[in-house]
């Protein structure tokens, strides 16, 4: 099963779960995310979205960002610095998993890189013990070149 499969089994599960319905610009809007391998812009992913719906089931910018809002809640969706741009989460249990969102800097590619916990274990106890701060959300964005832009710089 491909990512983009994935996803929208994700979201479908997970939209039921919290009771929201499966509305078509909603799963307009999975689909759209779920083949994206950039981070769209509400304004791009409005656009997108139109053109997947007809004129009985148009959207506009306000259930845009209604959805977006309801989605990362439901953490199925990332903002990516420093545009606030929009991606699907790729990590089924996102908030039980430490992770690293990736942004090259050339291409603007995003994605998620999972992280052992011992890794940043020193970190969270740095935060906790010398700072007396307990965290309950993360969200770690690293800006860089990709190996595919690094790739291309090299020929």
């Amino acid at each position: 099963m491909g990512k983009s499969e994935s996803f929208k089994e994700l979201c479908v599960k997970t939209l039921k779960e919290s009771g929201a319905r499966l509305t078509r610009p909603r799963m307009a809007l999975i689909e759209c995310l779920a083949h994206s391998k950039v981070p769209l812009s509400p304004k791009v992913i409005l656009q997108k979205t139109a053109e997947q719906l007809d004129e009985q089931e148009s959207i506009d910018a306000v259930t845009v960002y209604r959805i977006l809002d309801r989605f990362s809640e439901l953490g199925l969706v990332h903002q990516v610095a420093p545009n606030g741009d929009y991606i699907a989460c790729t990590h089924l249990a996102c908030e039980a998993s430490t992770h690293i969102m990736t942004h090259c800097t050339s291409c603007d590619a995003a994605s998620e890189i999972h992280v052992p916990e011992e890794v940043l274990a020193p970190m969270l106890w740095y935060l906790k013990s010398q700072n007396q701060f307990e965290p309950k959300k993360h969200l770690f964005q690293l800006d860089g070149i990709c190996a595919r832009c690094q790739g291309k710089a090299k020929t």
